[in-house]
């Protein structure tokens, strides 16, 4: 069976994690042919790069971009210019203006996707199934508390890059929020107003968020908030999407949905019962194991590039996301509510001001445990 050949730029914890991946018959249609990164694990015994010009000229079919954020965009627009398949990790850059710049340069017949592997997270899908199929009729409101992202200090005091401006754009938002903030917009599309309050450094030695409260606005009267934390211990993930018809309701393990056989609306205005409720009927809905929703993605990038099936994670996808994390942000900075589409020259001319002040950091040379396993939330 023909297998399509991928180059991974990038090969710290994720990046090993996706050749890992791909090296095993989970991803049968696959290989790993070529890293390219500064120190590469002896696990992997394929040709190694330096030179990022060098492995994309190495006979690949696609690469991976695994760096650290701030690198996404230049790294992508060279793979593409060269003619090849493109898989960026999340987030698929640091702003909305950022991203454009990538997408203009995606050609017919090119496979370019992100890495919005939540999407296959089972309780994720099923609530989006559910939404589709109008189970709980029109959704008026939704709260999700996502304060499941704890992150000691040694997590960042270790690395160059994580939460700095100029290595991500952002913190809680940009780099674990970036899967809920997707999830949200693939379940109920994008608000048109948004109003957040956003904590800088609140809880780790960090410019970047690390807490966010936020309210959102749709254009049919639907209402949202979200708070994040990635500073809170034992921290949960707790969510409500509230419907004319019923409720779907998400405590971190289980989906539970409640359904009224007619709509809360006609009981509101038709009931005489003055302390009367509608009635429902409960279900927990089964839900298959988890699996690794990482490997989901892969296959369906080389059934893309191999056989010409639609993806289900392209990388104009990512794009909705960001409109969110940088919409939050701007919010933020201008302490007011903002409209989306976001104003993205203007959020740009910020974030590049924020980037142009700061520096990276000098990483702390110390031991760390390191359990990919735990940082998928």
């Amino acid at each position: 069976m023909r297998s399509a050949k991928l180059g991974i730029v990038g090969v710290g914890n994720i990046g090993c994690e996706h050749a890992r991946l791909v090296q095993t018959d989970r991803v049968p249609a696959m290989n790993v042919v070529a890293l390219c990164g500064r120190t590469i694990p002896e696990e992997f015994d394929v040709p190694v790069f330096d030179e990022f010009h060098e492995f994309l000229q190495s006979g690949l079919d696609a690469v991976l971009i695994a760096t650290p954020t701030m690198h996404h965009v230049a790294a992508a627009k060279e793979a593409l210019t060269a003619g090849l398949h493109v898989l960026v990790e999340k987030p698929v850059a640091m702003s909305v203006a950022q991203a454009h710049e990538v997408a203009a340069l995606v050609s017919e017949g090119t496979q370019c996707a992100v890495m919005l592997n939540q999407r296959f997270n089972p309780a994720y899908a099923e609530i989006k199934r559910l939404l589709e199929q109008g189970t709980i009729g029109h959704v008026v409101r939704y709260h999700w508390t996502m304060t499941h992202w704890y992150r000691p200090d040694v997590y960042y005091q270790t690395s160059a890059w994580r939460g700095t401006w100029p290595g991500e754009g952002g913190g809680l938002l940009i780099n674990q929020c970036i899967h809920n903030l997707d999830v949200l917009q693939w379940w109920l599309g994008l608000p048109v107003r948004v109003r957040s309050h956003v904590a800088f450094g609140k809880y780790h030695n960090i410019e970047v968020e690390d807490e966010v409260s936020v309210y959102f606005e749709h254009d049919n009267g639907m209402t949202g908030t979200l708070i994040a934390s990635s500073g809170e211990a034992p921290g949960y993930n707790s969510l409500d999407i509230v419907g004319d018809q019923g409720m779907i309701r998400f405590d971190g393990d289980a989906v539970y949905i409640w359904r009224s056989e007619s709509p809360v609306s006609v009981h509101r205005a038709t009931t005489r019962d003055m302390f009367g409720t509608p009635d429902f009927e409960k279900e927990r809905v089964n839900l298959p194991d988890m699996g690794q929703q990482h490997v989901q993605v892969l296959n369906n990038f080389a059934d893309a590039i191999l056989n010409g099936v639609p993806l289900l994670t392209p990388f104009a996808e990512g794009i909705g996301s960001l409109q969110l994390a940088n919409g939050i942000l701007y919010s933020a900075w201008q302490d007011a509510t903002i409209t989306l589409p976001l104003a993205e020259n203007d959020f740009e001319a910020m974030l590049q001001t924020r980037i142009q002040r700061s520096a990276l950091r000098n990483p702390a040379q110390v031991d760390v445990h390191i359990d990919m396993d735990n940082s998928f939330r």
